[in-house]
């Protein structure tokens, strides 16, 4: 028999936690703006099992995730370091709270208010690299890419180039829904989308082998980057068009701080058109054609497959449908008796376990139950979360306009610089 996982406090809480896995990008937290009334009232962040709500003056409150449904402020819990350990006597719980939601901040004003007039400031940057080259932009449904793939039909009004979208598949994992939208979005604006599909007998045979992707190791994205992988090394003067945006994650405004302090969007075969858009940029234009994707409606801050393990477990409260169900529901089961059996089966589902590893699930599990018992910890419920996220996409973000795109990087040093959540103009 299987003997269960130690349950350890780990020292160094990087990798081990999925904090930095991947490259560290997809372990991150964007802040969405608390609107209220119309009015600016504070930003919000989801990421690991936790969740954190501030105030535009930096006071923030840390909340972990309990259930699916129902989270605890565990701010006076968190030590310097913004780790959450309790011991109950019988072992140790743990949960990595405030490195889960390193963010950069949030960045309330219009950076692009004109996508026309940004277009054509992009023609004078980069327009004669683009011109007869073919331009590929690896689609995923999600509001960058949305975007991103608007900014280049805009740019092709004044620029000809050869426009090739690319958006992958991977079933089982991601719901059916994704594609549905990809093939509404292509039809609503006249353009062709290269959909294609990881191969369901692989992905079947993994799933089955390996079980479900996780922290740290998601074999899915493989088959995101193989065909762009493949389509760069067919045409060696193919540019790729990279959606990262500056206030995504801490690592990537590190990066593209740099970039934008050099105004720079293209660099070798890498071109950046929208790397300095702000959330309320992104908002307004992918509203204003009407392509929200469904995902945000249901009140999450990210499209990705609907059993993501970077999804924070309030986002598991509404799944997309799913392909096979039962092929899920088998690859639970098994994992869960070959890894989690020190848990039950329900809790395992019900917690989503398979995100963390089994030896970094069980003392989280086990902070979980130490906090359910402490009766005078502040309640956030759900759906208010999901209420927060929501909005934006239904009422839109009211905020000011900048005359130059790039000092929206400016703005965001400024107040990163000050420990600030949240960068307001000057004259806000």
């Amino acid at each position: 028999m299987r003997r269960p996982p130690p349950t350890p406090v780990p020292d160094h809480y990087g990798a081990h936690w999925g904090i930095v896995a991947d490259g560290g990008d997809h372990a991150m937290t964007e802040l969405y703006p608390v609107i209220e009334r119309g009015e600016l009232r504070g930003v919000v962040g989801s990421g690991g099992d936790a969740t954190k709500i501030c105030n535009v003056d930096g006071s923030c409150r840390y909340y972990l995730w309990v259930s699916r449904s129902r989270a605890l402020d565990v701010t006076g819990l968190l030590n310097r370091r913004g780790i959450l350990e309790v011991d109950a006597g019988r072992g140790r719980g743990f949960a990595p709270v405030r490195p889960w939601l390193s963010s950069p901040p949030y960045v309330h004003a219009r950076a692009v208010p004109d996508l026309d007039e940004y277009a054509r400031m992009l023609v004078r940057m980069v327009g004669r690299e683009l011109r007869g080259r073919t331009v590929l932009l690896g689609f995923s449904g999600g509001k960058d890419s949305v975007a991103a793939l608007l900014t280049l039909l805009k740019l092709q009004e004044y620029v000809d180039f050869r426009l090739h979208v690319m958006f992958i598949h991977i079933p089982f994992l991601e719901s059916p829904r994704s594609v549905e939208f990809v093939e509404k979005l292509a039809s609503r604006l006249g353009i062709t989308v290269d959909v294609r599909s990881a191969p369901r007998r692989d992905m079947k045979s993994l799933l089955k082998w390996k079980g479900m992707p996780r922290r740290g190791y998601r074999f899915c994205t493989v088959y995101k980057a193989k065909p762009m992988r493949e389509a760069r090394k067919k045409d060696p003067k193919l540019i790729e068009v990279i959606g990262d945006r500056l206030t995504e994650s801490p690592k990537r405004f590190e990066r593209l701080s740099k970039a934008a302090a050099s105004r720079v969007v293209l660099t070798g075969r890498k071109f950046r058109p929208t790397y300095m858009f702000t959330l309320p940029d992104i908002v307004a234009i992918v509203r204003e054609a009407e392509l929200v994707h469904p995902d945000y409606l249901d009140g999450v801050p990210r499209v990705a497959c609907a059993l993501c393990p970077y999804k924070a477990l309030h986002e598991f409260e509404s799944i997309p449908s799913l392909e096979d169900p039962g092929l899920i529901d088998a690859v639970f089961e098994k994992m869960w008796r070959r890894w989690y059996s020190w848990t039950s089966l329900e809790e395992f589902r019900e917690q989503h376990l398979w995100r963390f590893s089994a030896r970094d699930a069980k003392p989280l599990l086990y902070a979980k139950k130490i906090l359910e018992g402490r009766e005078e910890l502040e309640e956030l419920r759900a759906e208010r979360i999901s209420e927060m996220y929501r909005r934006a996409w239904q009422e839109g973000v009211n905020a000011p306009e900048l005359d130059d795109p790039w000092k929206a990087a400016e703005l965001a040093l400024r107040a990163q610089r000050a420990g600030l959540p949240v960068a307001l103009p000057e004259d806000y």
